[in-house]
């Protein structure tokens, strides 16, 4: 079951402009995304839904 955000927000800035960088991270369960307002890279867990 997949709890997966359609737009998440950016954890230091909680911008709503972030765009999905590559669908694999670190690991297969990760995924990176890019947030425009402060250039910063996050990794979110697909299946948990949260960023880190």
């Amino acid at each position: 079951m997949s709890v997966e955000k359609e737009n998440p927000t950016c954890p230091f800035c909680d911008g709503k402009h972030v765009e999905l960088y590559s669908s694999f991270g670190t690991a297969h369960l990760v995924r990176q995304y890019y947030c425009l307002n402060c250039k910063t890279f996050v990794k979110n867990i697909r299946w948990k839904g949260s960023f880190y």
